[in-house]
């Protein structure tokens, strides 16, 4: 990402009152990690920052210095560097060289590329499934989407994305693909990040999200291949039209072409 003029004036050091305020964000961000001093520090700072910030425990723009996270986790700065870079290379973070460092906005061209890889990895996924699918799996199925209608009807959205993902995640572990539900919730970083911003205060979006949920395991279980990848194609293309619309509409910095 090309640093311009305002870029160095937005991310200039940080005064002292705001390396204690970015010490107790992160603080209150990370609360109940621990680090393991039997295995590799920096892939867990990796995990622990990266989990904070596709949760929104970590908001688009936080900044996140090496010594502040260093000193939350009782480290020294070697790993916390590391873990640093590798976020920026998945594109949660940006480094400004001699500035400083930020969580990331949320960038439309990385969600539409994640887009494609889950519809190809999850569309082949439940074709699969739609074959082999028993009434054990149909009952389960079932049972998470009865789960999901209740967050509805209690209006917790949280817990509603919950189910939301362990419905997505039965879909592989029927067909026997736990570990390719690692790659595609990997690969929908920037996808889970936009989702939870535009649904955490919209309870409407959770309603479209349920429809569309219905309307998948209705194809699923009616073994009809060409509706049911019409319904995949617009449930992943649906967190993305919302991202544009609400991009359009309210331009914030929490999103960036």
């Amino acid at each position: 990402m090309k640093q311009s003029a305002h870029d160095t004036r937005a991310y200039r050091a940080p005064r002292r009152a705001e390396q204690d305020e970015q010490a107790r964000v992160l603080g209150e961000a990370l609360q109940g990690v621990a680090i393991d001093a039997a295995l590799p520090y920096a892939p867990q700072v990796q995990r622990a920052l990266r989990e904070a910030i596709v949760s929104l425990r970590l908001m688009p723009g936080t900044p996140l210095s090496e010594a502040a996270v260093a000193a939350v986790l009782g480290l020294s700065r070697t790993p916390v560097r590391e873990a640093l870079r590798d976020l920026q290379t998945v594109g949660l973070i940006d480094i400004f060289p001699q500035a400083g460092t930020v969580v990331s906005p949320i960038r439309i061209r990385l969600i539409e590329q994640e887009v494609f890889v889950r519809e190809a990895l999850e569309g082949a996924n439940l074709l699969d499934v739609m074959k082999g699918l028993d009434a054990a799996g149909r009952a389960r199925i079932d049972a998470l989407i009865e789960i999901q209608g209740r967050h509805l009807e209690a209006g917790d959205v949280a817990g509603f994305f919950a189910s939301d993902e362990a419905m997505h995640r039965l879909f592989f572990e029927l067909s026997g693909r736990l570990p390719v539900w690692t790659l595609v919730n990997q690969a929908k970083q920037h996808i889970d990040r936009a989702r939870l911003l535009l649904t955490r205060d919209n309870l409407a979006l959770c309603r479209v999200a349920f429809e569309e949920h219905r309307g998948l395991v209705r194809a699923l279980f009616d073994g009809d291949e060409a509706a049911l990848r019409a319904a995949l194609h617009g449930h992943v293309e649906s967190v993305a039209e919302a991202v544009l619309a609400y991009h359009r509409q309210s331009p914030s910095n929490w999103f960036v072409d």
